[in-house]
């Protein structure tokens, strides 16, 4: 009995590993450009906005364009910094540079708001 259980677990592992492989081979899956530290995305801050702003990507891989991200905003009128929402609407090619990126994102926003 302790065979059998044992010799099943090492065929559940086996077929896990052979479908792990084959789903990293299926080309398919879209092929992200490789990430520099130059690397930045163009957001905007309200729908059907004109004017949009440059943030570098850092260290969040898994943003593609239409994601929602948070991002660190100066207020001008208030004077301090505010952490708003802002709409991905361009992701830079490698080598691609801005002149106008500061600051890193801070991350995928789980709030999809204006």
């Amino acid at each position: 009995m302790l065979y059998l259980l044992n010799r099943n677990r090492n065929e559940i592992s086996e077929l896990k590993a052979e479908i792990r492989r084959l789903s990293q081979n299926n080309n398919d899956t879209p092929v992200l450009p490789p990430v520099d530290e130059n690397t930045f995305v163009s957001v905007i801050f309200k729908e059907n906005d004109q004017k949009y702003y440059d943030y570098f990507l850092g260290d969040n891989h898994n943003v593609k364009i239409g994601d929602f991200v948070e991002v660190y905003f100066n207020n001008k009128i208030s004077g301090k910094t505010e952490r708003r929402v802002a709409k991905v609407v361009y992701i830079s090619n490698p080598g691609e540079v801005s002149e106008y990126a500061r600051s890193k994102i801070k991350g995928k926003s789980n709030r999809h708001k204006w």
